[in-house]
C-alpha cells in the first residue's frame, strides 16, 4: 500500500469461547484501498488465528469485498468419551415362572426354569470400558480437554473374578446359580428354596447343591450337581445327585420316587420308592416295600429298624433289626455283589435268552429256505443271504455276552461274597429271601439274633454278638 492511501479497515472478531473468528472489512471511504488477500491473512495471523482458516472464504471475501461479518476460522469441538458399557449374559431379573411349552404344543407345568445354571469359566458379564474422548482445539490452536466417558462399577463377588486388569470379563469361578445384588455379582454354590418344589418353584435343575426346607411334591423332580438336603418329606417327587441326599422326613414314594445318588442317602424312613446310591443308605426306621441298592452298606438304625418286602441289595453288608414280617411279606435281601454287577448281570441274562429265541427263529427259516435253494426266486434268495448275515450276528452276539455272563458269575461266587454280611439285631421272619455271591436261601421258620454269612456256596448263620 501506498503512502498516504487510506487502509480499509479490517476487524477480527472472536467468540467468547474462542470456537469461531470472524472478518469483517470496513472500508472508511469510498476511496480506501481494499486489502489484498495476504494483507488479511497477515492481520488474521496477528490476531492469533492458526487453526480452522476457511482460506477459500477469506479469499472470497477480498475478491468480491464482502462487507457483512464472514465466519473465517472454526474450532474443532472436543469430543466426550463413550460411557462404559455392560453386557450381561445371565438373567440379572427373576424370570416370570412360565410353564415350559412342549413340541406338540402342551404345556409342562412342573417345568418353570426356576434356576440359571453357569459353568466354572464362563463368562458372565462383558465390560466395555469408557474412552477418555477426542481433544477439540480453538481458532488460537489452543488444545481444549474432552469429557471423559463415565465408568460402570461393578464388583466381583464371592466365587468370580476378572479375567485381566482391564476387568473387561468377568468369569464364573465354580459351577452354581449366578447372583446380582446391586452392583455386586457372585456365583452361588448352594440354592435355598424357602418351602415345597411344587408348582410354584417346577422342577429344579442345580449346577450345585440344594436345600429345600420343606417337602418334594408328586410327581416333581430335584436334579443336582452337589448334594440335595430335604427338610420334610418326599412325597412322589424324584432325586438326581452327584453329591449326597438327605432327607429330614421321610421318602413316601407311592411307587413313584426315583432316587440316584452319587454318594449317600439318609432317611426317616423309605416306603415303595426305587432307591440306587452308589455309597451307603442310612434309614432311621423302616424300609418298606421299596427296590434300594447299595454301592456300600444299608443300616437301619432305630430299634424300630426293619426292612419289609421289596429287594434291597448293599455289596458290603446290610444291617437292620427285623428282616421280613409275621405275614410272611416277600422280602429279597443280597450282600456280597455290587448292585451294578447284578443289574448288569440279570440285564445279560435277559438279553441272551431273547437273542436266544431270535437265533432259534432264524435257524428254522434258513432251514426252510436251504430246503428249496434251487427253487428260490432272487426275492427269496435275497432273504436268505440277510438271514445268514443275521444268524452269524447273533451267534457272535451270543457267544460274547454268554462269556461276559460266565465272567459276573465266577465274580459273584469270588471273594467279594465272602466280605458279605447281612446282620439281623432282633429276628428274621419266614418268606425272607437272602442272596449272598452265588448263594441263596429262603427262610421257613424264624430266625434271631443272627449274621448271615457266605460259606462254600451256601447262606450260614451266626451268632450276632
Amino acid at each position: 500500500m501506498a503512502d498516504g492511501e487510506k487502509k480499509a479497515l479490517v476487524k477480527i472478531e472472536l467468540t467468547p469461547d474462542k470456537m469461531r473468528a470472524f472478518l469483517e472489512i470496513d472500508p472508511p471511504a469510498q476511496d480506501a484501498v481494499w486489502p489484498t488477500y495476504e494483507e488479511v491473512l497477515e492481520d488474521i495471523k496477528n490476531a492469533g488465528i492458526t487453526f480452522g482458516l476457511k482460506e477459500m472464504v477469506i479469499r472470497r471475501v477480498v475478491e468480491e469485498k464482502v462487507l457483512s461479518p464472514v465466519l473465517i476460522a472454526e474450532g474443532r469441538p472436543p469430543v466426550k468419551g463413550e460411557d462404559a458399557s455392560v453386557k450381561f449374559l445371565f438373567e440379572t431379573e427373576r424370570m416370570k415362572l412360565i410353564p415350559k411349552e412342549m413340541e406338540d404344543g402342551r404345556v409342562n407345568h412342573r417345568e418353570l426354569s426356576l434356576i440359571q445354571n453357569v459353568r466354572k469359566g464362563q463368562v458372565l458379564v462383558e465390560r466395555k470400558p469408557p474412552t477418555p474422548g477426542i481433544p477439540g482445539r480453538n481458532v488460537l490452536g489452543q488444545e481444549i480437554k474432552p469429557a471423559a466417558g463415565k465408568d460402570v462399577l461393578l464388583v466381583a463377588g464371592k466365587n468370580t473374578y476378572w479375567e485381566d486388569e482391564k476387568k473387561e470379563k468377568l468369569i464364573a469361578e465354580i459351577d452354581g446359580e449366578p447372583s446380582l445384588v446391586g452392583r455386586k455379582i457372585a456365583v452361588l454354590s448352594v440354592h435355598n428354596i424357602p418351602g415345597n418344589v411344587g408348582y410354584a418353584t417346577g422342577n429344579i435343575d442345580f449346577a450345585g447343591s440344594v436345600v429345600i426346607r420343606g417337602d418334594i411334591e408328586n410327581g416333581f423332580i430335584v436334579r443336582a450337581e452337589g448334594d440335595v438336603t430335604v427338610g420334610g418329606n418326599v412325597e412322589g417327587g424324584s432325586i438326581y445327585a452327584d453329591g449326597n441326599v438327605t432327607i429330614r422326613g421321610g421318602i413316601a414314594g407311592q411307587d413313584k420316587t426315583v432316587i440316584e445318588c452319587k454318594g449317600n442317602l439318609y432317611a426317616r424312613y423309605i416306603d415303595h420308592a426305587r432307591i440306587n446310591v452308589e455309597g451307603d443308605v442310612t434309614v432311621r426306621d423302616a424300609v418298606l416295600h421299596s427296590h434300594v441298592s447299595a454301592g456300600q452298606k444299608i443300616i437301619l438304625q432305630s430299634r424300630k429298624g426293619m426292612v419289609m418286602g421289596g429287594v434291597v441289595r448293599a455289596r458290603d453288608e446290610i444291617n437292620v433289626q427285623v428282616l421280613g414280617s409275621r405275614m410272611g411279606t416277600a422280602t429279597e435281601v443280597e450282600v456280597g455283589t455290587s448292585p451294578a454287577t447284578r443289574k448288569e448281570l440279570m440285564e445279560l441274562e435277559k438279553k441272551i435268552t431273547a437273542m436266544e429265541g431270535e437265533l432259534d427263529k432264524v435257524e428254522k427259516a434258513l432251514a426252510i429256505l436251504t430246503k428249496k435253494e434251487d427253487e428260490l426266486s432272487p426275492e427269496r434268495a435275497e432273504l436268505k443271504a440277510r438271514l445268514t448275515r443275521t444268524y452269524s450276528y447273533l451267534k457272535t452276539e451270543l457267544k460274547n455276552d454268554t462269556t461276559r455272563r460266565d465272567e459276573l458269575l465266577e465274580e459273584i461266587s469270588g471273594p467279594r461274597a465272602e466280605k458279605g454280611r447281612i446282620k439281623v439285631r432282633q429276628r428274621i421272619y419266614p418268606g425272607v429271601k437272602v442272596i449272598i455271591g452265588n448263594a441263596v436261601r429262603i427262610f421257613k421258620d424264624e430266625v434271631h439274633f443272627a449274621v448271615l454269612t457266605y460259606d462254600d456256596g451256601e447262606v450260614a448263620i451266626q451268632a450276632y454278638r
